[in-house]
């Protein structure tokens, strides 16, 4: 959905739609709610990624989505994390070379 839309179903500004997707601005819980029923998601879903402690909402996430494995897919699992582990960690890495570069 673009800003404009969502601006427009929300009620606010494209500007303040903006401002508040790039954390320039405060925004009031009616506001979030507003918005959240616009783009048809719950507020987890909506400011999870902005939260401290989003981990118990993940956990319940993966749950669900693990409630619904065969065993064969379970088995394979601890392997696809290792897997995710290291491609992170090889990312981070070269975030900070890439941080370092730049500071040249």
């Amino acid at each position: 959905m673009s800003q404009a839309r969502l601006a427009e179903a929300a009620e606010v500004s494209i500007q303040h739609i903006s401002n508040i997707e790039n954390a320039k601005t405060k925004v009031s819980l009616e506001k979030l709610v507003d918005i959240a029923n616009v783009l048809d998601c719950s507020m987890d879903e909506l400011i999870c990624d902005s939260l401290v402690k989003a981990k118990v909402i993940y956990v319940n996430e993966a749950k669900g989505i693990y409630d619904k494995l065969s065993d064969a897919q379970i088995r394979a699992i601890p392997e696809l994390l290792r897997g995710c582990t290291y491609f992170c960690k090889l990312m981070e890495q070269e975030k900070q070379r890439n941080d370092i570069q730049s500071r040249f």
